[in-house]
């Protein structure tokens, strides 16, 4: 039976772009990862809102990650880095195939230069 998660991840260096995901204990990891923005039917929850402290940003994305990237061992602290750009970890999970983790999958939040205290 073939070996989906080293074919997959074959894939991501490919086609993906280079990530780090850097720990807050100092750690890092560096990998290939797809990203893609998300939109959902109700856009509206995507859209850019003023408030008393200044514009707030919704702006969501879908990572994909190889299989020895475990997003689900991610805290609060951590931070994922694209192309210079930083994102929160608000979600993930393994993907199972054949009894194996074939790779994860999360949803990202993008972080803004002033955005110290991000929640999901």
């Amino acid at each position: 039976m073939p070996n989906f998660r080293l074919t997959i991840k074959a894939y991501l260096k490919k086609v993906g772009r280079p990530a780090v995901l850097i720990r807050s204990d100092g750690g890092e990891e560096h990998f290939f990862a797809v990203i893609e923005q998300t939109w959902k039917r109700n856009k509206t929850n995507f859209e850019n809102k003023s408030s008393k402290l200044g514009q707030v940003y919704n702006e969501y994305c879908v990572v994909i990650c190889p299989y020895d990237v475990d997003l689900t061992q991610t805290g609060k602290g951590d931070i994922f880095e694209i192309e210079n750009e930083r994102y929160i970890i608000c979600r993930s999970e393994r993907i199972y195939s054949l009894g194996q983790v074939q790779f994860y999958r999360g949803i990202l939040k993008k972080v803004r230069e002033a955005d110290e205290n991000v929640f999901c």
